[in-house]
Formats: structure tokens, sequence, C-alpha cells
């Protein structure tokens, strides 16, 4: 066997040649990195069933569930009243104009011209009577001091007495946001959510948001819609001029921003396979 040494000087060529077994781990590595974060951010953006299901827990048929009843509404300045007056006379009914002939397009300008609003000092003008006062009571409990005071002035008076401006503002992640008029006497957070189309796929289900306004002061709740235990919530039933807020979730951030992104990593995969090409 014969040993014939390479020159000093063909070595180092050589040497600088042939990379080392660590030098290309390096690389590969390096070349990998756009990839695991890419792969990181759509793990990342991605949501599953169970965010998605409502009242999680119902599992048994039939079960018996606590239900937290809503406090009857107490009238509030600038709330709107339906108030209507009927007596035995016919000539004092017509007086009145509030024959029940013809039909009417009901809307917020109807409601707004033909009720009556409650005044900043908590009384409401009722035709005929006059000023009654009907700040902090319940609408029935109108309807019993209207009716009182129409007896001064009609025989067997009979009063009908509702709440037109039972509204409330839903906002953020739902299909369609906006202010929405209820007629129904109670109305639950998940039949609002309904009429505003539901919660979109970016919505936080597990913190909704309601602020209620009462006569002495804010009031803010935070419901889990993914939750049974809503049921049993002071704010399960809507009130009226209640404001609802969907929030977004983190996922809705990424994704507005995965063009950015996806252009930050493109760029940075290039820049890392030129260092590359030329080490």
């Amino acid at each position: 066997m014969f040993y014939i040494p390479f020159p000093h000087s063909e070595s180092r060529i050589m040497s600088k040649a042939i990379p080392t077994v660590n030098q290309g781990n390096k690389h590969l590595k390096s070349k990998w990195i756009p990839v695991f974060l890419a792969a990181g951010l759509f793990v990342s953006a991605c949501t599953t069933q169970k965010d998605l299901l409502y009242l999680q827990g119902l599992d048994s048929a039939g079960e018996e569930l606590p239900l937290q009843l809503p406090d009857d509404y107490l009238i509030q300045e600038q709330d709107i009243l339906y108030i209507r007056l009927l007596s035995y006379n016919q000539e004092f009914n017509n007086l009145l104009d509030i024959s029940e002939t013809g039909t009417y397009a009901i809307g917020e300008g109807y409601l707004y011209i033909n009720g009556y609003q409650v005044n900043d000092s908590g009384y409401v003008e009722v035709p005929f009577i006059g000023q009654v006062p009907v700040l902090g009571i319940t609408v029935e409990e109108a309807r019993e001091r209207i009716t009182r005071k129409a007896r001064e002035y009609i025989k067997d008076p009979v009063v009908i007495v509702k709440l037109l401006s039972f509204k409330f503002t839903i906002l953020g992640e739902v299909k369609v946001p906006g202010t929405y008029q209820n007629y129904n006497k109670q109305l639950t957070i998940l039949e609002a959510i309904g009429m505003a189309g539901d919660i979109t796929d970016l919505g936080n289900r597990k913190d909704i948001l309601v602020v209620r306004r009462t006569p002495d002061s804010i009031l803010t709740f935070h419901l889990n819609l993914l939750s049974k235990d809503i049921l049993a919530s002071e704010a399960f039933f809507v009130q009226p001029n209640d404001v609802i807020y969907i929030k977004p979730t983190h996922n809705r951030i990424i994704r507005i921003n995965i063009p950015t992104l996806s252009f930050i990593f493109a760029s940075l995969s290039t820049v890392l396979l030129v260092l590359n090409y030329f080490k």
C-alpha cells in the first residue's frame, strides 16, 4: 500500500469546496424555518367545532335547568308608549279617532308620531286626561295609573298600554349588526343574535358583552354561549335599550394579517435561498 500525501495548498482548497455535515444541517434548518412558521400560523388560525357549539353540556334529554326570569321592565325617560283609550260611548271613540278600521305600516316613524313619549320629568301626556307620572314603574302599573285618571273623565274606560321602544343594538362579529325592534314581551340573547343573522365564525362565543342602562346606573354582563349556565344568567333575557357586543377571536386578527404575513414569509424564504446559494 502506498501513501501519497497531498500538498498543503491543495488540501486547503478541497476543504473549502466540500461542506461539512454541520454546515449542511445548518443550511437545511434555516431553509425550513419559514415552513415551520407558516404551519404554526395556520394551526393557530384554525377554529374547532367545540368553539362553535352553543349550550354545551345538554346531553340528557328532558333535563330541567334553572331559568332566571327577567324582572319587569321599569319605564325610563324618552321611552315611547302605545296608549289606547276605549269607551262604550262610540261618539267618544270617534272623537279620539281610534277606530280599528284601516291598516298601518308599522315603522320607527309611525311609532314616533303615534306613540306617547315619556318626557324628562317622567310624565306622559295623554289626550283628554293630561299628564300621568310613569317613570320607574312597570307597563302594567302605568296602565293602572292611566285607567284611574281616565275614570275622572270617561265612564268605564278600557286602557291599553304597551312599550313601543323595545329596541336593542347588536354590534361586532354578527352577520347583520344594527339596531332591532322587538314586539314581544320577552326576548332571549339567543333570539337577539338570531335576528342579527347569528355570530360569524370569527366571533368569540365565550365572552359576549351586554351593556344595560338602568334608571340609576350602567350594568355590564359577560355571557358564555358555549355553556348551559347561560340559562341562569340575569342577562339571558334582553331588556330594552341593551347593547350586545360580540368580540372577535384572536383568529380574526391572524386571518386579517395573513396576506401580509404570507408576503413576509415568502420574502424571507427567498432571502434565505439566495444566501444559501452564495455560501
